[in-house]
């Protein structure tokens, strides 16, 4: 399996966006206490996902496929 390196990049979402983030992070917090969750780590699992999407790839039995 190939390793990869997250890098931090910054973002500027109106302020609407941040408090549904942070909303969204407090629920699964109270759904799992024990569970670390952020506004941010949120939006990097909707971006990742959205990005992938958009690039075509998607998860393989295995692996990711460009298709």
């Amino acid at each position: 399996m190939e390793s990869s390196k997250n890098v931090q990049i910054n973002l500027s979402i109106p302020e609407h966006y941040r408090n549904l983030l942070r909303r969204m992070a407090a629920e699964r917090v109270m759904s799992d206490p024990r569970e670390v969750v952020t506004g941010a780590s949120i939006a990097t699992e909707l971006l990742v996902t959205a990005l992938k999407e958009i690039s075509g790839e998607k998860k393989k039995e295995g692996g990711l496929q460009n298709d």
